[in-house]
C-alpha cells in the first residue's frame, strides 16, 4: 500500500430514504480540502491491515462513529481526488449501513462538525447548482449544492452524484458538455450577440481534453450568464467546471472536454 492511498467511508442509516454522514472539515493550512464539506476518511498509514481498516479508523477518529469491516455492504474502486499544488490521491470510497442514525462526536481537531445529511435533500436536483468556491477565482463556477457554512462540491460532490445515480452516463458525458455549452450559445445569441463562427474543433487537443471553439460578436453579458447558468438544470451534474468572462466562457466536461465561446470584435 502507498503512503499516498486513501479511503473514506460513507455510512448511510435508515436505507435509501435515510440519511447520510457528512462532516465540515477544520480549516487548517495543510490541509488541501480544508473547511471543506467530505465524507470522514483520510490516508493509509502503516498501522492499517488494509483501506477498509483506514475508512474505519478515521471515521471513528473524525467523527466518533465506531463500525466493524462487517458492516461494510460496497467497496468501489479508487478514483483520484486533487490535492492543492500537489498530485493526485487514489481515493478508495467504502459503503456502511446503519439502521438508525448514530451520535457523532467530533474531533475539533480535523472536524467543525459532521451532521447526518438527508438523502432526499442530496437526489434533490432543484438543490444543485454552480457556484463560486471561496479561494477561488470569482469567475470559476464548480456543480455543487449550497449547505450550512459552505457548499458540497469537488470531489465529494461527484461521489454523491455518482452513488445517487445522478451523474450522466458515460456514453452520453460528451454531450451533455456540448449541450450545455449550446445552450449558452443560444442564450447569447437571444441577448443580441451575434454568432460570426459555429462550433469548430476540436481546435487543440490537450492535456485536459480536446477543445471545440465558436465564436460571437461583441461583449459577454458575463453576469447575466452567471444568472441564467446558477438556476437548477439538467447539466449541473454533468460539469466539471464554467468560467465566465466578458471575453470568454468555457466549459468543461466530465472527461475534461472543453467548449470555448470567444468574444470577437
Amino acid at each position: 500500500m502507498a503512503e499516498i492511498d486513501a479511503a473514506v467511508a460513507i455510512v448511510s442509516a435508515g436505507g435509501p430514504d435515510g440519511s447520510v454522514l457528512l462532516m465540515r472539515r477544520a480549516e487548517r493550512a495543510d490541509d488541501s480540502w480544508s473547511g471543506h464539506w467530505s465524507f470522514p476518511g483520510g490516508r493509509w498509514e502503516p498501522s492499517d491491515l488494509n483501506l477498509l481498516e483506514t475508512a474505519l479508523r478515521e471515521l471513528a477518529e473524525e467523527c466518533g462513529v465506531h463500525l466493524r469491516p462487517d458492516d461494510m455492504v460496497a467497496e468501489w474502486p479508487s478514483r483520484f481526488a486533487r490535492r492543492r499544488g500537489a498530485a493526485y490521491v487514489p481515493v478508495t470510497p467504502f459503503f456502511f449501513r446503519t439502521d438508525s442514525e448514530l451520535p457523532v462526536v467530533p474531533d475539533e481537531a480535523e472536524t467543525a462538525e459532521a451532521v447526518w445529511i438527508p438523502i432526499a435533500l442530496l437526489r434533490d436536483r432543484s438543490r444543485h447548482r454552480f457556484l463560486p468556491i471561496p479561494g477561488m477565482p470569482p469567475e470559476l463556477l464548480f456543480p455543487g449544492i449550497p449547505l450550512n457554512r459552505g457548499p458540497l462540491w469537488g470531489f465529494t460532490y461527484r461521489l454523491v452524484c455518482d452513488w445517487l445515480g445522478l451523474a450522466t452516463e458515460p456514453g452520453e458525458v460528451g454531450s451533455a458538455a456540448f449541450r450545455a455549452a449550446s445552450s449558452i450559445a443560444e442564450f447569447l445569441a437571444s441577448s443580441g450577440l451575434t454568432v460570426r463562427q459555429p462550433w469548430q474543433g476540436p481546435e487543440a487537443v490537450t492535456e485536459g481534453g480536446p477543445i471545440t471553439v465558436a465564436e460571437v460578436a461583441g461583449a459577454i453579458p458575463a453576469q447575466a450568464v452567471v444568472d441564467w447558468f446558477a438556476r437548477p438544470g439538467e447539466y449541473v451534474a454533468s460539469l466539471s467546471c464554467l468560467e465566465v468572462r466578458r471575453d470568454v466562457v468555457r466549459v468543461v466536461g466530465l472527461s475534461f472536454e472543453e467548449y470555448l465561446i470567444r468574444s470577437v470584435g
